[in-house]
């Protein structure tokens, strides 16, 4: 009798790396959507909840652990710290934004996060973190949302405390959170 080999696919999943922000700045970019969405019907704002984007990477499944582990140590040894939106910027005549004041940590963070040992593929990181309102707005659109929105103020303050791991598997359009990585400030030795 012969044995039967049967193969399993590696399931390859796209990832994203994100700052979660809190509820009370989230309503109020929220209400910034709203508005730019009713100043336009059917403008491409994207959905869901705002975010600050650090990294979207492609991983097998079985690799998932070999990527969770460098991160997690890169958040232990992370400390929380203060985020400051203040007004709007615009990408590329293309692209209306909230603001960050001040990017030095994120792209501190982001560059802990490229220089990692990690087994993944199509990789790309956020050189430009922002919190986006609208995106691939046509001219026309973009001028007349950017003569409202321009010299509109912005501000909102708030601590930031961890980072989040979502996962889109194949076929699925929706994103799971995989793990919450929490800043810790621990000293962590290699």
């Amino acid at each position: 009798m012969q044995d039967i080999i049967t193969y399993t696919r590696d399931v390859r999943n796209r990832y994203q790396l994100i700052l979660d922000i809190p509820d009370a700045a989230r309503r109020k970019v929220i209400d910034a959507r709203t508005g730019l969405d009713a100043f336009f019907r059917g403008t491409p704002v994207p959905g869901g909840r705002p975010f600050i984007y650090l990294a979207e990477f492609s991983a097998f499944e079985t690799e998932e652990q070999a990527v969770i582990e460098p991160l997690s140590r890169i958040a232990l040894g992370a400390m929380p710290f203060k985020i400051h939106l203040k007004g709007y910027g615009q990408l590329n005549r293309a692209e209306i934004y909230i603001r960050i004041a001040e990017t030095g940590w994120i792209t501190a963070l982001i560059s802990r996060i490229a220089g990692a040992k990690v087994p993944w593929s199509d990789e790309r990181f956020n050189p430009l973190p922002r919190i986006s309102l609208a995106r691939n707005l046509q001219p026309w659109q973009f001028e007349q949302g950017w003569a409202l929105y321009g010299h509109e103020p912005f501000q909102s303050r708030f601590i930031l405390n961890g980072m989040l791991l979502l996962k889109q598997s194949p076929g699925y359009r929706s994103w799971q959170i995989v793990r919450r990585f929490l800043f810790e400030n621990q000293l962590i030795a290699d």
